[in-house]
């Protein structure tokens, strides 16, 4: 049995998660949501986080109680173990929605280094993808220490533009908590879930958490915890010092805003950007190079693909992440990027909590170290929560969003039958079930 090593706890853990998601958002997405839902867009921020911690909860009570690489994929696995098809699509539409996050964050990149040098963006997103590549294959505790210096920095950079943002303005307006348009921050809500998808990548690392029935519900809250206080931070600092509609149309829309305080904040913003875009792309290319290593451990991707390195990492699939990353770097639309990211991600989230509750059903005495909160009889009702929110946010997108989606549906399901898998003698109940020990 191939297996990872253990190496992450709380802090580590922590820290993962929070690069992910600050990362993957502020300085993507803001100007694009500050356009929708104008001054209201803290409460679209608190929309977004309410709707990604319910399902945060579900993914903090399945990864504590079967820690395993595959995550998503071995969660409907287990709710579904006779039909190999929901949860082959559950894995695939993980991988696909994560890459097109790795692949927004990329183009942000090479946005704010083009602040400081004129180079074209996708070879400097190709470079800065293969050079993350390598690094994640030297091991997860060099790349956790890498992930924990570049989240340092790129919360620094916000950290001063918070403090003096808000020292020269004061606190927020009160206009800004005026509600204008509810359908703009609703729309709004469901462009800046884009900034939470992050926190289901902490669940695929689950092979490699000492302690997973602790660490992972204690990171997964101060995860989300930590990174809701800093986005409403930012979020009225930004009302504060810029309008909504001019950081819509830029790229670089912190750094607009930062350019009406002074002239070398802006400067400052864009280097801590470039570490937290590099960041959420790398923490990306760790988790979803996890995931496909636990499918294909259970015989659903091809035997290849569970080869690890001399560190313990599985670098076949590092690769085929970077491979998938660099198709959709060649879309070059951000929006049209990250919507796709969000939808994929709402889905897996209906996945995972459909999971949750028929598991409840189906595995009433297993040992849950967190479980979600408020039950009637044995129905969780946030998971229940949790679907129907997402379910709203999935009718907000444009048509091409939805195409793309249901183009990469098709392709999923034409690979689960023809793809050569493992035969499935190879994966007998032993090993099965040793996919499930903490």
């Amino acid at each position: 049995m191939v297996e990872l090593k253990k190496s992450l706890g709380t802090l580590r853990l922590t820290f993962y998660g929070v690069g992910t998601i600050v990362g993957a958002g502020i300085y993507t997405v803001i100007g694009a949501a500050a356009g929708q839902a104008g001054t209201d867009i803290w409460l679209s921020f608190i929309f977004a986080a309410v709707a990604a911690s319910i399902s945060a909860m579900s993914y903090a009570e399945l990864s504590s109680t079967y820690p395993n690489a595959g995550a998503e994929f071995i969660f409907v696995r287990k709710a579904f173990p006779k039909i190999d098809i929901p949860s082959f699509l559950t894995g695939w539409t993980v991988a696909f929605h994560s890459s097109a996050t790795i692949a927004a964050v990329l183009l942000a990149f090479s946005g704010y280094f083009n602040t400081f040098f004129e180079v074209p963006g996708l070879l400097i997103s190709y470079g800065v993808l293969l050079l993350l590549a390598l690094i994640s294959v030297t091991g997860i505790k060099k790349s956790s220490t890498a992930n924990i210096i570049m989240v340092s920095i790129q919360l620094l950079g916000l950290l001063i533009l918070i403090f003096i943002g808000l020292k020269e303005t004061g606190l927020p307006k009160a206009e800004i908590f005026q509600i204008n348009s509810f359908s703009g921050t609703l729309a709004a809500t469901a462009t800046l879930f884009f900034v939470y998808t992050g926190f289901e990548h902490m669940a695929s690392l689950g092979s490699e958490v000492k302690n997973p029935g602790k660490t992972i519900p204690r990171a997964f809250l101060l995860t989300m915890v930590i990174t809701t206080i800093f986005y409403l931070l930012i979020s009225f600092t930004v009302l504060n010092i810029a309008d909504p509609l001019a950081i819509s149309k830029v790229d670089s829309p912190l750094s607009l805003a930062a350019s009406n305080l002074n002239a070398w904040l802006p400067v400052v913003l864009a280097v801590a950007a470039l570490f937290a875009t590099a960041n959420a792309a790398f923490s990306g290319i760790i988790s979803i190079s996890r995931l496909l290593f636990g499918m294909a451990i259970v015989g659903e991707l091809p035997k290849f693909m569970t080869k690890v390195n001399a560190q313990k990492v599985p670098w076949v699939t590092t690769f085929v992440v970077m491979a998938a990353v660099g198709c959709f770097l060649l879309l070059g639309d951000i929006k049209i990027v990250a919507g796709m990211s969000s939808l994929g991600a709402l889905l897996v989230y209906v996945a995972v909590n459909i999971a949750l509750i028929i598991l409840r059903f189906k595995e009433p005495k297993q040992n849950r170290p967190f479980r979600v909160p408020l039950s009637i009889g044995k129905v969780p009702v946030l998971p229940i929560l949790a679907i129907l929110v997402s379910l709203t946010l999935i009718i907000q997108y444009d048509g091409l969003v939805y195409a793309a989606f249901v183009g990469a549906i098709i392709v999923g399901i034409i690979l689960d039958y023809f793809l050569d898998k493992r035969p499935k003698k190879d994966v007998d109940a032993e090993k099965e079930n040793e996919l499930f020990k903490h």
